[in-house]
């Protein structure tokens, strides 16, 4: 399973001047600030997010070597998924304008966002899979929180950030290129114990 934002698609999304824009403290989990807000607040605060995601979405492209390694999940038969904190249009859009093509993909709307690992639990289950059969891909806090809250394995795509931050240390490896994924993953899981 893969975030999408930062892990397979740029984003220049500016949470920075979401949070001013909306009223929240910069660095603040923006969806849970939503949530806690009256109704109305809730849906003015809701198109701003979509307003800032619909232009995300107009200007990302897939990052390198995620076409291959998702061919090479597919020969071998491996179910792949994107969980994401984004919006379906937005995330929509982003597949089409990108060709990314996995089986299933879930937005905020399918269920508790990131960190929650509600929606990885619901792929696995839905695939047939315990927890630590399952691997998800992300390149910031909230998608190693969710994958250690699901009781997955935890990967951090690096993607040459320089020094590695503090939450790094919750993945279980990370890569910095998708041309190493494969080779990466097929060394994780060869370690692991059968």
């Amino acid at each position: 399973m893969f975030d999408l934002d930062g892990t397979l698609v740029s984003s220049s999304l500016n949470f920075v001047k979401i949070c001013t824009e909306l009223g929240c403290e910069p660095g603040t989990d923006i969806l849970a600030f939503v949530a806690s807000l009256p109704a109305a607040q809730q849906r003015r605060a809701h198109e701003v997010i979509h307003d800032y995601e619909r232009e995300d979405a107009e200007t990302a492209i897939i990052i390198e070597g995620v076409e291959e390694v998702l061919a090479v999940l597919q020969e071998r038969k491996i179910n792949t998924a994107i969980v994401t904190r984004n919006s379906h249009a937005a995330t929509m859009l982003k597949l089409e304008r990108s060709n990314i093509n996995v089986e299933k993909v879930a937005t905020r709307e399918m269920g508790a966002p990131k960190p929650a690992p509600d929606m990885l639990l619901n792929l696995a289950k839905t695939w047939g899979y315990r927890s630590r059969e399952c691997c998800y891909v992300g390149d910031y806090l909230y998608d190693l929180q969710a994958a250690n809250n699901a009781d997955m394995h935890a990967i951090w795509f690096a993607n040459g950030i320089q020094p590695p931050p503090d939450y790094s240390s919750l993945a279980d490896f990370h890569f910095d290129h998708y041309r190493n994924f494969i080779t990466h993953l097929d060394e994780y899981w060869g370690s692991m114990p059968s």
